[in-house]
């Protein structure tokens, strides 16, 4: 609980770094009406996906964080509230895909792999991914959450993160990697459409702060 609380306040700190109050609020939305969301899949089975070659003339490198790595205190955080997620996500099941420079992570996305029979997960994502009408069967996964450290945005990096995390579930044998955009996000738009995500039926989502209801069809971004 006490990191949950800790990580609210370093986001708002963070927002109001980067944007002022009005970013707060922008950056995480508790009021919307009829937001439209797109829910996407990528068919592994079926696509070339390889794994991306790092930025030429730089240092940066791709890389899955794992827990033991945490622990030893390998990587730092650009965006210090990713690391407390990082490490709570990790301790729920999650895994971590990152973009890194020298020890420094400056990207992330998350990735849900369902559980072995029996075993039950809670996370706000998944119940998120359950109003967009997701779900996953034997060798489906879902990615989400994807954070690129405001320095670092137009440097070409969220785009090889997400095949990143597609070829490496791909070698692993996993069929399709599921997401969602929202279809205000225009730079999110754009890297679902860039890399040829099948898009699935919209969806229109409400929410007041812990309540969400959704339906099919168009609705108005705010």
């Amino acid at each position: 609980m006490l990191e949950s609380i800790k990580v609210k306040y370093l986001q708002t700190v963070e927002a109001l770094a980067e944007g002022g109050v009005k970013n707060v609020f922008r950056a995480h939305p508790q009021v919307y009406q009829n937001r439209l969301a797109t829910p996407v899949v990528m068919e592994l089975a079926t696509s070339n996906i390889t794994l991306p070659p790092p930025p030429q003339n730089t240092t940066f490198q791709f890389i899955e964080i794992k827990m033991e790595d945490m622990q030893a205190g390998k990587w730092t955080f650009a965006v210090p509230s990713r690391g407390i997620k990082t490490l709570l996500n990790l301790k729920t099941g999650f895994r971590s895909f990152a973009v890194a420079e020298a020890t420094k992570v400056i990207g992330d996305i998350w990735c849900f792999i369902p559980p072995e029979p029996g075993k039950v997960i809670s996370h706000p994502e998944l119940s998120m991914m359950k109003i967009l009408g997701i779900t996953l069967n034997k060798g489906d996964v879902y990615a989400f959450d994807m954070v690129i450290d405001p320095a670092y945005r137009g440097k070409n990096l969220a785009t090889p993160l997400q095949r990143f995390l597609q070829a490496r579930m791909k070698m692993e044998g996993y069929q399709n990697v599921y997401g969602y955009y929202w279809d205000d996000n225009i730079p999110a738009l754009w890297m679902h459409r860039m890399l040829k995500f099948k898009e699935l039926p919209k969806k229109s989502i409400s929410r007041f702060f812990f309540f969400m209801r959704t339906r099919q069809g168009e609705g108005r971004n705010l």
